[in-house]
């Protein structure tokens, strides 16, 4: 059998004592407690830590929990694997219990139910059985006590609605404040009203609120020390503020006010769309600003005499506060927002027309230089053939404008010739800029080349020249087409004038070719024979048969019965019968009339 020698054996127990002095040394077991004191509400059950450190089991040592005062009073007591609570203080009987799960773990804490506010002060946990030199621990324990604010509506003041807020148990001494329904603080009715009664704070605090949106409002009392805040929310029904209906009235009025800005507004903008300008915006501003004046004005006069008779029903005493706001800064706010609205309207509209202008200029700009980079690249392509033929400076204007291997290429070119044939290639791959800046490099270097073309491109020059002189005209043109589309609907007016006079000669020229053919077939009937043949005559020889007819029928007029002819007695009769002279000049006249209006006609 091995044993181990003796000088070994010694060695290793010197090594376990010193390792268990140092380990022990450095895990002495502490008592330790909270850094902030303890906070609890009246009622509440509250927890006052305390631990051993590092862990250790507790179960059998002895811990003792005490109250700091004038004389200790003996809260909690744990000896024996047991709570030992003979001598326990009478107000702590049946509230004190340490968690048993927990001591094991080194939690020797105290929890403590119903806590009053008696209970506040400076508990010890103390520990005899260790034996480190710290045993023990202060907790301190704040307690305060909170409570529900009330809210209540005392009346009316002025516009307004007053309302009261009164909370009381509290300690320590709490704020009061009102909140509206943003939550923002509301200016109060001086301070709050505090007294204290068994050691316990109330406070109260007045508010005079006008009706708003909601009409809720909020009454928040808090504590800073114990970190507790409570809130009583209120709503304000719209009949219990006075002169409900001038509030609407005036609501009213300034909601038209707002819609006569929008609009002038909006006959200004259809105005600046339509015409472009801004015709009598002075006016509409001035007529709007009468308008809101003279509607602001009448609502005050009719809420004065509203008031007048409110305050001999309910004999109030207040005064007009809200009235006078309305009167004084109401009306100078409305002129004020027209007044901009229309300067912004104004001014939106200059910028406008500038930024329209400079726009106009700049595409005007752009559009010349697309016509002129197109009318030279024109140029250079149709003259291809003259151009490689005469142009000789190839290469400085290569150099200038192919900055690729063509380049080389076409320096490595025999004659001008061929390089100016490699630089029409180059130019097919590039865009009409390219073309339009070789045909100004050639007018600087070689004009004469160009020149000799025929002076195409200055014709071309002079064309948009003319077109721009030939825009001003249509301008006027346009004008010019507009007047004469009014004298064109006075002209019509006096054409539909005309055509009733028109129906009035053309009825009397029906009348007077009826007369006419009446006057041809009597004629006709003085040419017909007495045996009922008609034998055919002239004009000449009709005029002269009647001329000879009423030779005969003068008196003492003799003429022997030749042949053919009748003797005078037998002619009277039938000149008795037909039309006397006077009868044909009047049908003949009337005749060279008809056709003479025929011709007019």
């Amino acid at each position: 059998m091995k044993t181990f020698p003796t000088s070994a054996v010694w060695c290793l127990g010197i090594l376990f004592i010193s390792v268990s002095l140092i380990t022990t040394g450095s895990s002495e077991v502490q008592v330790v407690g909270p850094a902030d004191r303890v906070v609890a509400v009246a009622g509440d059950d509250v927890i006052l830590p305390c631990s051993l450190k590092p862990s250790v089991n507790a179960e059998d040592m002895t811990v003792e929990w005490t109250r700091l005062s004038l004389k200790a009073e003996n809260v909690h007591l744990y000896r024996q694997d047991r709570d030992s609570n003979e001598d326990q203080f009478p107000s702590y009987k049946g509230r004190t219990s340490l968690f048993n799960e927990e001591l094991k773990k080194g939690n020797v804490s105290l929890k403590l139910t119903r806590v009053t506010l008696s209970d506040a002060g400076s508990y010890r946990c103390f520990i005899p059985t260790l034996t480190s030199q710290v045993k023990e621990t202060t907790v301190q324990l704040l307690v305060g006590a909170v409570s529900q604010p009330v809210i209540s509506i005392v009346g009316t003041k002025g516009w307004g609605v007053v309302l009261k807020c009164e909370s009381g148990g509290w300690f320590p001494e709490p704020e009061m404040e009102w909140l509206d329904s943003s939550r923002t603080i509301l200016p109060a009715d001086g301070p709050p009203e505090r007294h204290r009664d068994s050691g316990l704070y109330a406070v109260r605090r007045h508010v005079t609120v006008d009706q708003t949106d909601t009409n809720n409002f909020t009454c928040r009392v808090h504590q800073l020390e114990i970190n507790h805040l409570k809130e009583t929310e209120i709503h304000v029904p719209d009949d219990v503020f006075p002169k409900s209906q001038e509030v609407m009235i005036v609501g009213l009025l300034a909601g038209a006010v707002g819609v006569l800005a929008a609009s002038i507004g909006v006959y200004m903008l259809i105005k600046h769309m339509k015409d472009d300008v801004f015709p009598k915006s002075q006016v509409g501003l001035i007529v709007g600003l009468l308008i809101a004046a003279v509607g602001v004005i009448a609502a005050g006069v009719y809420m004065l005499r509203k008031h007048i008779e409110e305050k001999k029903r309910k004999k109030l005493d207040e005064g007009l506060p809200q009235l006078t706001y309305w009167l004084i800064v109401g009306l100078p706010i409305a002129a004020v927002g027209v007044l901009a609205a229309g300067v912004y309207m104004l001014i939106k509209h200059i910028e406008e027309k500038k930024r329209r202008k400079d726009l106009e200029e700049k595409e005007m700009e752009y559009r010349e230089q697309v016509k002129e980079n197109r009318l030279d690249a024109q140029f250079v392509t149709r003259n291809k053939v003259h151009l490689i033929q005469n142009v000789t400076m190839v290469i400085p204007i290569a150099f200038y404008l192919i900055h690729s291997e063509m380049y080389c290429k076409i320096r490595a070119a025999r004659n001008s010739q061929d390089q100016m044939g490699l630089l029409y290639e180059a130019f097919n791959s590039r865009r009409e800029k390219v073309k339009s800046d070789f045909y100004r490099i050639l007018l600087d270097l070689e004009p004469h080349v160009v020149k000799d073309l025929g002076g195409y491109y200055d014709y071309i020059g002079r064309s948009y020249d003319n077109i721009y002189g030939l825009q001003g005209e249509l301008k006027k043109l346009r004008k010019e087409n507009e007047e004469v589309t009014r004298e064109r609907g006075r002209s019509y007016d006096c054409i539909y004038g005309l055509q009733g006079e028109l129906k009035k000669l053309r009825k009397e020229n029906d009348e007077l070719k009826e007369k006419l053919r009446k006057a041809e077939e009597t004629i006709q009937s003085l040419s017909t024979s007495p045996d009922g043949q008609q034998k055919t005559q002239t004009p000449s020889q009709k005029s002269e048969g009647i001329e000879g007819m009423e030779m005969e029928s003068l008196p003492g007029r003799k003429s022997g019965p030749g042949p053919g002819r009748k003797s005078a007695p037998e002619m009277k009769p039938l000149l008795a019968a037909g039309p006397q002279k006077d009868d044909l000049d009047e049908l003949e006249r009337g005749a060279r009339v008809t056709t003479e209006l025929n011709y007019v006609l």
